[in-house]
């Protein structure tokens, strides 16, 4: 059983060091799992961390890294393929519009539905007898919008003066721009209605693991639970997630819980930072299933090469992190001019009112950065701008900026080595786009309402 909750930070969890009060399940489950910690997302939004997730391949090799290359490669064997294969009867409840069957998000469940509020979860989970079953459920809380949730506002420690019903994506999408600095005031706000959703994600989560219980079945089952991605109150002067690979945003939760008397043990060492992209490959190898080649090592492997993250087509900048033990190297390349309209383009692209509109489409904007990425090659970009790299060192109190020439260069090579081993030799990516199917006017104001600019960029 693998659970995926959204946009959910690492320090939401007590047993993970955050409040106590937000998560308790969660919390719970920590506490008597096999494994309980901080691990790294391979990216810091849906749709290359859950392509990742589902083939066990890194974003750029699972050919998944922006709107326009949304669908999984129906080459790709993927996790509940590969479960099917080994002879397991396959269920999803989902929610997230990227990951709707037309998405690729389907293939290999023989049951494939909307979570909504969980009720058909919690009753086939109820139902379970025995056997070879494999269930994935995606909690969509607490990625925004942000609803005020006031059964759980006892979760807070502080709660801030007219709070609304509601905080949509485009009200936070005003300070994604580094240069547009949060309000104290707003920050608290956003804080606490993210929290509340937060806590909205284990109380769901707390009716499966019942169901779970009550079904005979858990002493037998093998449960990870994690998150496709973080979530950023300015940390890393952006707000949301996808803007950047900060320490919130790819800093998520995971927890394993092995069935009783399993005969493999994990290969994780207590408080080890463990890569996230290795759920799919352990859950087949834990299912007598063969992961498919060059795919990612499962937690029954031993593997001391840091955990690598990766983000696509920014304003003008692709990004990438290793994280090894407490040190993060963060390295930018470069593959043409940034946009000066590029945030407000996006704020645009969501249904922004703008004054003084825009001088031209938002899509003419993204169109230029599409074209300059299609001609760099990807980690090295432009041969006239070096990468810019920084080292990061991870405490409980944040994190500290790291001036120690030998070790970024040391990291440089692991990372970049890194890369090449998961990814392949390095070539720009072309003109070429994934498979996007022709949405809906419905389908793009969904995604809209979850932040995403529907049809064009991230």
């Amino acid at each position: 059983m693998l659970i995926t909750i959204d946009a959910l930070r690492a320090d939401m969890v007590g047993a993970l060091g955050g409040s106590p009060k937000v998560m308790p399940a969660l919390s719970a489950l920590a506490k008597q799992a096999d494994y309980a910690g901080r691990a790294i997302s391979p990216s810091s939004w849906t749709v290359p961390s859950m392509a990742a997730l589902f083939t066990g391949f890194q974003p750029w090799r699972a050919q998944s890294w922006a709107n326009d290359r949304a669908v999984l490669d129906d080459r790709f064997v993927t996790l509940p393929e590969s479960l099917k294969k080994a002879g397991y009867k396959t269920s999803a409840f989902r929610s997230n519009h990227w990951l709707e069957a037309q998405f690729g998000y389907s293939q290999g469940f023989d049951l494939f539905q909307y979570l909504k509020e969980g009720k058909r979860a919690v009753a086939g989970l109820e139902q379970l007898k025995g056997g070879r079953e494999f269930i994935w459920i995606h909690i969509l809380p607490p990625h925004a919008p942000y609803i005020r949730r006031d059964p759980l506002l006892d979760r807070l420690d502080e709660i801030p003066p007219d709070m609304p019903h509601q905080l949509k994506p485009l009200d936070l999408e005003v300070y994604a721009d580094p240069a547009v600095p949060l309000p104290a005031d707003k920050e608290r706000l956003f804080r606490a209605m993210y929290k509340l959703n937060a806590a909205f994600a284990d109380t769901m989560l707390n009716r499966m693991l019942e169901a779970l219980r009550r079904s005979g079945q858990w002493d037998k089952t093998l449960l990870v639970v994690t998150s496709d991605h973080g979530e950023e109150f300015k940390e890393n002067g952006q707000i949301a997630h996808g803007g950047n690979l900060g320490h919130v945003l790819v800093e998520v939760p995971l927890v394993i819980k092995l069935p009783k008397g399993f005969q493999r043990k994990l290969a994780i060492q207590p408080g080890h930072r463990v890569a996230t992209i290795r759920v799919g490959p352990t859950l087949i190898t834990a299912a007598g299933g063969t992961p498919e080649p060059f795919t990612a090592p499962s937690f029954f492997e031993p593997f001391d090469k840091g955990a690598l993250s990766e983000l696509y087509l920014g304003n003008a900048v692709n990004r990438f992190s290793l994280v090894d033990g407490d040190l993060q190297l963060l390295w930018e390349s470069h593959f043409g001019k940034p946009e000066p309209d590029y945030f407000r383009a996006r704020y645009a692209g969501i249904g922004g009112q703008l004054q003084p509109p825009l001088a031209e489409p938002a899509d003419a904007i993204f169109g230029r950065l599409q074209k300059q990425f299609a001609t760099v090659l990807p980690l090295t970009g432009m041969a006239a701008e070096p990468p810019q790299l920084s080292l990061w060192r991870w405490t409980p109190q944040g994190t500290v900026k790291v001036e120690d020439p030998p070790t970024v260069q040391r990291l440089a090579r692991q990372l970049k080595n890194a890369w090449l081993a998961a990814n392949g030799n390095e070539i720009a990516p072309g003109s070429s786009v994934g498979k996007q199917p022709k949405l809906t006017p419905k389908q793009e104001e969904d995604l809209r309402s979850l932040g995403y600019v529907a049809g064009g960029k991230r």
